[in-house]
């Protein structure tokens, strides 16, 4: 092969791996991320991911679109988890005891509560308490329950820590048409109590 010939073909080499390592723009020649799609006022939307029945996720940050719902895939909990996360907040006053919280007006019944609309996943729990009665427990026990109709299908336990929990490590599945109720307990019989709760449940629906 003739220098020149070689010259060339390196050239060339060089520059095809020069734009494999660089940003990528779509619609701009200056982007300013890895990849950036310039948008115009056509109404035409910047990006489609077209719809899945299913997908096989390998890695966190993989997004698909199953069913009608943006999905991003987590690789700590091995499932893909909607990019929205909702709360759903149950709360009490006074001292308590042994007693359900409620979600919302005044109920407390058990076979009653905020009935799930679709599959997904509890991914945290945080809450607190206020210390301001002597009987106050510090690391009081509760329990989320899953239920379905008058039956509780799964139970977690939790414990506050110095009147609170942030615990970003659940990871319990439940059903569409489950509902959740949450309940301050009192195993030991003891009589302790935890003022003016509050308890978040956060959940991500399932693909």
């Amino acid at each position: 092969m003739k220098p020149k010939t070689l010259f060339y073909c390196a050239l060339c080499c060089f520059f095809a791996w020069s734009s494999m390592q660089a940003q990528v723009g779509i619609g701009t020649t200056d982007p300013n991320a890895e990849l950036e799609i310039e948008t115009t006022n056509t109404g035409i939307p910047a990006l489609q991911l077209n719809p899945q029945s299913s997908s096989n996720g390998t890695e966190t940050g993989q997004l698909a679109v199953i069913g009608d719902k943006l999905y991003m895939f987590d690789n700590t909990r091995k499932k893909w988890l909607s990019t929205e996360t909702v709360p759903i907040t149950f709360s009490r006053t006074n001292s308590l005891s042994a007693a359900t919280l409620r979600c919302a007006g005044n109920v407390t019944q058990i076979n009653s509560g905020p009935i799930m609309p679709f599959d997904g996943t509890v991914v945290a729990i945080t809450g607190n308490s206020n210390n301001n009665s002597s009987s106050s427990n510090p690391s009081k026990e509760f329990d989320l329950r899953i239920r379905n109709g008058s039956s509780t299908n799964t139970t977690v336990d939790f414990n506050l820590s110095n009147y609170t929990i942030v615990d970003t490590t659940q990871n319990v599945d439940f059903s569409a048409g489950e509902h959740f109720t949450v309940r301050t307990l009192d195993l030991d019989g003891s009589g302790d109590t935890v003022n003016n709760p509050t308890v978040t449940i956060w959940i991500k629906w399932r693909g």
